[in-house]
C-alpha cells in the first residue's frame, strides 16, 4: 500500500488530502476479520522513489508461488513526452521525473519475474487508465500479462479526484472500500476483483471519472474480500432459524437417449428462469412463483423456445408441468426432446430463499425475449405496462375523432345550437392521451432496464410508514385537516431512500414469517441515485416504479456528492 501526499521538491505538484486516508481505510477493510480474507498489509507513506522501488523489489521477489499479491498506489500520476506513466513519490520533480519517480516499466519487470499465482494492481492517480487500457503497441502494455488484474481510477487521459475534505478518502478509493466492506455483490461467500470493479464503476457513473481494467485469464475472478451472510437477513420462526437453503436452481434434464444431466440456468432478477438445454435443442422458460405454486397443487405453465433459421427465436409451445412421484415439477418437452424436472427439495429451498428475498440472479442474462414473455403472462403490473402503447394509440384515434367531430359541429350551419358532447369527448380523450403518454414513457424505461445485460443488485430493507391525519388551527381562518401521508423507506448500510406514496405501482405485501412492523428484506436492482431507475424484488414479486428516484440519502457514498453541491469542486490529482 503506497501513498504519497506531499511533494516538497516540486511546487507544481499540489499536496493531496486523500492518500493518507486512502491507505488507512483500505488497509482496514482488507485486514478486517469480518470481511477481509484477511490480507497481510504493509503501508508506505510519503517515501522517496528509491525507498518505494526497494520496497517493491522486496515485495515481488519475496513472493511464493501460491500467494496472491495486491499493489495499491494513491498519489499523483505523470506522463512524459512519450506518454509513459510515472508514479510520483516524495522527491519527484517535473524536470527529473525519470530519476525521481517510479516508472511503470520498473513495476512490469518485477511482475514478470514474480512467481505469485495472481497479482492485482490498483492505481488511484491521474492517467492511470494507461496501465489498464493496454492495446497494441501501447507503452502501458507490459502491465497486462498472465495472472494480472489492473484496475485504474480513471481513463487514459482522465484525471482522478482528490478527497473532498480532510479525513476522507478520495472518490475512487472511497467506493473501493465500500465495495469490499458491503457494497459489491458476492458469490459463494467471496467478492472477486470483477465484482468490486462493477460496483465502483456503477458508483462513479455521472461523476466524470470512469475506472478501467485490464485482466488476463481468470485473474479477475480471484477473491478480494469475504461476504458473510448478515444476521438481519435470517428469518426466524418459532424461535429457531431455518436450515440454510440450497440455491442450486439447475433441474435434471433427461433426454430421450443418453444419460441425464444438469443444464445451464439463467435466473433473471424479476423471477424468470431459463433452462439452457445443451446443443441447439432450445430453452425452457418458467416463472419462479409458478414453480412454487406446484406445492399447493396449482397449474405450472412454461414456454418452449427453439432456435429458428437465420438465428431467429420464436415461441413454439406453451407447456404445462406435472407432479412426478415424490413431488416436484416435471415438464415434457415437445418433439420427444426429453423432460426437465425440479425436485421437491429444490422447491422447498426456493420457498425459503424467496421468503428472505435471497433469490440468485445471473449477472449477464441473455434470454431477454423469453423474460418478456414470462413476465407478461405472470406479472399483472408488467402486463399493464406492455399494454400502454396500444392504449395510447387508441386514445390518439379517439382524440383525433373527437377533434374532427368538434370541427364539424362548429361549422356555421347551426350557429345557435352547438352541442357540448364533442368538447367533452375531446377533453376526455386528451386526458387519456396525456396519461398514457406518461405511462408509455415509464414502460419503455422499465423494459429497457429489464433487458440490460448487467446491473448491480443490493440487499436492502423496506418498510412503509403512514403518518396519520392531523388538524391544526391557523392564526387566521378555519382549521385545516392534513390527510394521512404514506412513505416507503428503503435502506442498507450505505443508502437510505425515502420514496413518496404511489412511487411503486403496487403496494408491497408483508410475508407471513415476519412480525408486524418488522422491515421487509428485499433486493434492489439498479443504482439508487437521484435520477436513476430501480426495481425492487420482494418475496411476493417485483415492484415496478412509476418514476425515477428523487430522494436518496447515504451516510458514506453520497457524502462527497452532497458536499460538492454546496462547495466548489474538489481539487484533482494531477
Amino acid at each position: 500500500m503506497i501513498g504519497n501526499a506531499d511533494f516538497p521538491d516540486e511546487p507544481e505538484l499540489d499536496p493531496l488530502r486523500g492518500p493518507a486516508n486512502d491507505l488507512r481505510e483500505l488497509s482496514a477493510a482488507l485486514a478486517d476479520p469480518e470481511v477481509g480474507l484477511p490480507w497481510q498489509v504493509t503501508e508506505l507513506r510519503d517515501r522517496t522513489s528509491q525507498e518505494v522501488e526497494e520496497a517493491m523489489y522486496d515485495f515481488f521477489e519475496g513472493a511464493a508461488r501460491e500467494e496472491q499479491l495486491l499493489l495499491y498506489y494513491s498519489g499523483h500520476g505523470l506522463l512524459d513526452r512519450r506518454d509513459r506513466l510515472f508514479l510520483c513519490t516524495q522527491d519527484t520533480t517535473l524536470a527529473r521525473r525519470g530519476l525521481r519517480a517510479v516508472r511503470h516499466s520498473y513495476v512490469t519487470d518485477l511482475m514478470d519475474h514474480c512467481p505469485a499465482r495472481a497479482i492485482i494492481v490498483v492505481l488511484d492517480c491521474c492517467y492511470s487508465g494507461r496501465a489498464a487500457d493496454a492495446k497494441g503497441l501501447d507503452m502501458a502494455a507490459p502491465f497486462a500479462g498472465r495472472g494480472r488484474f489492473v484496475m485504474s481510477s480513471c481513463e487514459r487521459r482522465g484525471t482522478a479526484k482528490d478527497a473532498p475534505g480532510d479525513g476522507e478518502p478520495s472518490l475512487f478509493t472511497g467506493h473501493l472500500v465500500a465495495a469490499l466492506r458491503h457494497g459489491a455483490v458476492g458469490r459463494d461467500g467471496y467478492v472477486t476483483a470483477h465484482q468490486v470493479l462493477r460496483y465502483v464503476d456503477d458508483q462513479l457513473r455521472g461523476s466524470g471519472q470512469r475506472p478501467c481494467c485490464k485482466t488476463e485469464g481468470e485473474t479477475g475472478d480471484v477473491p478480494l474480500a469475504r461476504r458473510p451472510a448478515p444476521a438481519e437477513w435470517a428469518v426466524e420462526a418459532a424461535g429457531q432459524s431455518p436450515p440454510e437453503a440450497s440455491l442450486d436452481t439447475h433441474p435434471v434434464f433427461a433426454p430421450a437417449r443418453g444419460p441425464s444431466q444438469r443444464p445451464a440456468m439463467e435466473c433473471h432478477f424479476t423471477g424468470a428462469m431459463h433452462v439452457l438445454l445443451p446443443g441447439s435443442r432450445g430453452t425452457l422458460s418458467v416463472y419462479r412463483d409458478a414453480l412454487l405454486a406446484a406445492e399447493s397443487g396449482g397449474e405450472v405453465l412454461g414456454w418452449w423456445f427453439a432456435a429458428q433459421p437465420l438465428g431467429l427465436r420464436r415461441k413454439r409451445a406453451r407447456l404445462t408441468g406435472t407432479a412426478p412421484l415424490g413431488g416436484g415439477v416435471r415438464f415434457t418437452l415437445p418433439d420427444g426432446a426429453g423432460t426437465v424436472t425440479w425436485s421437491a427439495e429444490q422447491l422447498n429451498a426456493y420457498e425459503e430463499a424467496r421468503t428472505t428475498s435471497n433469490w440468485p440472479t445471473t449477472l449477464r442474462p441473455t434470454q431477454t425475449d423469453a423474460t418478456h414473455t414470462v413476465l407478461k403472462a405472470h406479472d399483472r403490473e408488467y402486463r399493464r405496462l406492455t399494454r400502454a402503447p396500444w392504449m395510447l394509440a387508441g386514445s390518439l384515434v379517439a382524440f383525433a375523432a373527437s377533434v374532427v367531430m368538434t370541427v364539424r359541429v362548429m361549422t356555421p350551419h347551426v350557429p345557435d345550437d352547438i352541442p357540448a358532447y364533442p368538447f367533452f369527448l375531446a377533453l376526455l380523450s386528451g386526458f387519456f392521451v396525456s396519461a398514457y403518454t406518461s405511462l408509455v414513457r415509464v414502460s419503455f424505461q422499465l423494459q429497457r432496464l429489464v433487458k440490460l445485460p448487467e446491473l448491480p443488485v443490493r440487499r436492502m430493507l423496506l418498510n412503509t410508514h403512514v403518518k396519520p391525519a392531523y388538524t391544526f388551527v391557523p392564526d387566521v381562518g378555519p382549521p385545516v385537516t392534513v390527510p394521512p401521508q404514506e412513505r416507503t423507506y428503503l435502506w442498507s448500510d450505505d443508502y437510505r431512500l425515502a420514496l413518496p406514496s404511489g412511487f411503486f405501482s403496487a403496494t408491497p405485501k408483508r410475508p407471513w414469517p415476519l412480525a408486524p412492523g418488522a422491515p421487509l428484506p428485499v433486493e434492489v436492482m439498479g443504482v439508487p441515485h437521484p435520477g436513476e431507475w430501480v426495481l425492487v424484488r420482494t418475496p411476493q414479486g417485483t415492484l415496478w416504479p412509476t418514476g425515477r428516484v428523487k430522494h436518496c440519502y447515504s451516510s458514506e457514498i453520497d457524502r462527497a456528492t452532497r458536499r460538492q453541491a454546496t462547495s466548489e469542486e474538489p481539487p484533482r490529482q494531477e
